[in-house]
């Protein structure tokens, strides 16, 4: 299974007493093999028929009523435009910069291309099998993170590093209000994180809940039992929840912290790192969408309830998905409307958006707002 469906499946389906967190102990750097750089990629996915304005706000997805993958351009959002097309070859496509984007192929392979044209860089190959493919890229475009099979690898100019082997994920479902896979590096770059639910069984430096120094590799934290990541604010705090709802915060400073009691599911942090945004569980069965402080470890949700699946388009707008309740779907999941939203936390108000569905934005970092 490819990981480009486990997140698909995970996002669009999660709507709707664990041990305490372990000790963590320095480790030694993880060896490195050298990668020829740069390598030549395939033919670029990528193409654009008009020159990408620099620092625009840039959105990759796909508009209502057209399946093509898209780069669209919505600094001005009443009058968005698309500026580059991807081919459907180009799968879970992200920005490595305002000018060059990632993806991968059928071929397995993690693949960098410019929007101006010219070649493309090969990445890193990976095997087919379930979480295979997942990937993250720094905030400066230099290094990759990604998974193949049970390996966690992260590709720099120092080359292709093995961070850690994991036990094997065990053939089962996936409860979609907990399981969850979080790869990405902090807003800082300092420091990258595997956070996820499948792979268990493993402490230290084989434990499902990691945090390593980018630079070498080294593992500053670890625990277990815990779901649900997502970095914000700058310097980089790592917040994620346990399976009873307790958000904790890791600090590469003061350590593990325990917040307030948030049972969050698939968050994600504004790019000022001042808002998280995420999905919460209804009793009526669908899903309603939160923002959680990062300044002041509080919260306020929207209405009505019936959204999921944000993604922050910009510091104060987030795009999210309507759904409504499904008795016939596997596991009585909710299931989308076929309408989205984006909402301005600033505003306090919905609006119907053209987008019908985001895989990323960009910026994905600008200026602290703490």
């Amino acid at each position: 299974m490819r990981a480009a469906v486990l997140l698909v499946v995970l996002v669009l389906c999660a709507c709707g007493g664990s041990p305490p967190p372990a000790a963590h102990t320095p480790s030694p750097a993880a060896t490195a093999s050298p990668l020829p750089s740069p390598t030549a990629g395939p033919a670029s996915l990528v193409h654009c028929t008009a020159a990408v304005p620099a620092g625009d706000n840039l959105v990759i997805g796909t508009v209502v009523g057209d399946p093509t993958i898209v780069v669209r351009d919505i600094q001005d959002p009443a009058n968005a435009k698309n500026v580059c097309t991807l081919d459907s070859g180009a799968l879970a496509p992200q920005f490595v910069s305002a000018s060059t984007v990632a993806y991968e192929t059928a071929e397995n392979q993690i693949v960098e291309a410019p929007v101006a044209g010219g070649p493309t860089t090969l990445i890193a190959t990976y095997s087919s099998g379930f979480g295979s493919g997942q990937y993250a890229v720094s905030p400066d475009g230099r290094s990759v993170t990604y998974l193949d099979g049970n390996a966690w690898h992260v590709v720099s100019s120092s080359g292709n590093r093995v961070l850690s082997t994991l036990p094997a994920a065990p053939n089962r479902g996936v409860a979609f209000n907990q399981d969850d896979s979080f790869l990405a590096f902090s807003p800082d770059g300092l420091y990258v994180a595997l956070f996820q639910t499948f792979h268990v069984g493993g402490s230290g430096e084989t434990a499902p809940d990691q945090v390593r120094k980018a630079s070498d590799g080294q593992l500053v934290y670890s625990t277990t039992g815990m779901t649900m990541a997502v970095w914000a604010s700058v310097p980089s705090r790592l917040f994620f929840r346990d399976n009873s709802g307790n958000l904790h915060r890791w600090d590469p400073s003061s350590g593990l912290s325990a917040m307030t009691s948030l049972g969050w599911v698939r968050p994600k942090a504004s790019p000022d790192g001042r808002w998280i945004a995420y999905t919460f569980p209804t009793v009526s069965g669908v899903g309603g969408v939160g923002f959680y402080s990062v300044q002041s470890n509080s919260v306020q949700n929207t209405s009505p309830p019936g959204r999921s699946g944000v993604r922050f388009l910009t510091n104060d707008l987030v795009w999210y998905i309507g759904e409504k309740q499904c008795s016939t779907c596997f596991g009585g999941q909710p299931t989308p409307t076929g309408v989205t939203y984006i909402y301005s936390i600033a505003g306090s108000s919905e609006i119907t958006s053209r987008l019908a569905s985001t895989s990323d934005a960009w910026p994905k970092v600008t200026a602290p707002g703490l």
